[in-house]
């Protein structure tokens, strides 16, 4: 088989005959020792739980709806990103929008798996939304 791509602004053509996956594959042949391997335990590459998120975790419980394990902190990172411009546009001189629905369903919808759909996407962001606005006017 063969993978062409660019990585670190570099065109490479691998040819491998490999079952493994491809991040194994191209830690091999690429002999690099930066890239994560811990999407297996659920941990995908280096999400870390901000000083904020409570704000997901109690959004998921309220509206019932979690993402799945294999794509829990992809889509928890992703909302995260999202609500950071909810903070944002809040705060003052940037004026960034919040985001609109289809904008919320899209960015989160980058991640592929089904586990959740456009209604429980946007129940949750909005949820979340609402705790980290409360939690900004108790810090002022």
């Amino acid at each position: 088989m063969k993978i062409e791509c660019t990585i670190d602004n570099k065109h490479v053509l691998l040819t491998v005959n490999s079952n493994k996956p491809l991040n194994l594959i191209l830690m091999d042949e690429l002999e690099t020792s930066h890239m994560e391997t811990r999407c297996r335990d659920g941990n995908c590459g280096n999400y870390q739980k901000s000083r904020f998120w409570h704000d997901l975790e109690r959004a998921y419980e309220d509206t019932g709806s979690h993402p799945c394990p294999h794509c829990y902190a992809s889509k928890t990172l992703i909302f995260e990103s999202l609500l950071q411009t909810v903070v944002k546009s809040e705060s003052g001189p940037s004026h960034d929008e919040e985001p609109d629905e289809t904008t919320i369903v899209r960015e989160v919808g980058l991640n592929k798996c089904p586990c959740l759909d456009a209604h429980e996407i946007l129940d949750i962001f909005r949820a979340a939304a609402a705790y980290r606005r409360r939690r900004r006017v108790r810090r002022y």
